[in-house]
């Protein structure tokens, strides 16, 4: 008996003495000329009803993208991200062609900015961009725009450097951010996030969260180059969640999936006819963060 309590008491001083391997700081490190590849794939499946009509569109799109630290100045961080390639494939009956043709001509695109605290600021070469993609037809970059708005720019790089404490954290902890997911000419979302720190496996840190979204219709004169107006809208995400994983001993993400689907009805008004519509859409998103480009 005595001897049981002596070895149940060296097993819990050992545990004391231990390190807490599951503690874990949440945080990205920088490092002035590093370089690393991002791969995004966007699945996004969606079906539109109007006068009876469905219109079904499927779109996979797959991005890579290169960043480069120029400069860390304290919390300051310079980033060069390319665009490195860009392929689109999408089917159905809606904007698949035309979308793809204004997405491809992502490839190539450059721009700048500043992180701090894992937020961007003075993104620089969005005007650009949209030249280009214009190629100097008004009604293509109006379409540019309509698609990849400055906003959905900015957004993309918050959820890869955002979604954590920026701090020491265990196995349970839990936090929430703010944050307004931009939905193209439909308008947006207004999204909580609460986020918990659930395991640490070979890969790194393991984090789950859920979106509360609610709906927010665009503003403006209208969408697709004024040409259509967004009256009213009912839009609803149903389960949207995602899965973070986070090498803590790199300060960089190694992975992550988010998923969500949309469902509700929207009355638009089209040179002065107003026109109900049903509207469905099923997203998911992965992410791979790499040291070298997957293509090469």
């Amino acid at each position: 008996m005595l001897r049981r309590a002596c070895g149940a008491a060296l097993l819990v001083l050992v545990g004391l003495a231990m390190p807490a391997y599951s503690q874990a700081t949440l945080e990205w490190k920088f490092k002035e000329g590093d370089k690393f590849y991002v791969e995004e794939i966007n699945d996004v499946k969606q079906n539109i009803t109007i006068i009876g009509k469905d219109i079904k569109q499927n779109t996979k799109i797959t991005i890579i993208s290169s960043y480069a630290i120029k400069s860390v100045k304290g919390s300051e961080i310079s980033v060069e991200q390319k665009m490195e390639t860009v392929d689109v494939k999408s089917s159905g009956d809606g904007l698949g062609g035309q979308m793809d043709k204004v997405m491809e001509k992502l490839q190539g695109a450059t721009f700048q900015f500043t992180l701090k605290n894992g937020k961007i600021s003075n993104l620089k070469g969005y005007d650009d961009f949209i030249k280009k993609l214009a190629d100097g037809d008004e009604m293509a970059g109006k379409f540019a725009k309509m698609l990849m708005s400055e906003e959905t720019v900015k957004k993309g790089i918050d959820d890869l450097f955002g979604g954590l404490p920026n701090k020491s954290s265990s196995p349970g902890d839990t936090w929430s951010q703010d944050a307004t997911i931009p939905f193209g000419p439909l308008g947006s979302f207004k999204t909580t996030k609460d986020f918990t720190y659930k395991d640490k496996d070979k890969d790194g840190a393991i984090i789950t969260y859920k979106s509360k979204m609610s709906y927010i219709p665009p503003k403006g004169d209208g969408a697709f180059g004024g040409i259509l107006k967004i009256v009213k809208g009912n839009l609803k995400s149903e389960n949207a969640k995602g899965t973070l994983v986070f090498d803590p001993e790199k300060g960089r993400l190694v992975r992550g999936s988010f998923s969500m689907v949309t469902r509700g009805t929207m009355t638009v008004e089209v040179m002065g006819n107003q026109l109900d519509l049903e509207i469905s859409a099923d997203q998911t998103t992965t992410t791979r963060v790499l040291s070298k480009n997957p293509k090469e």
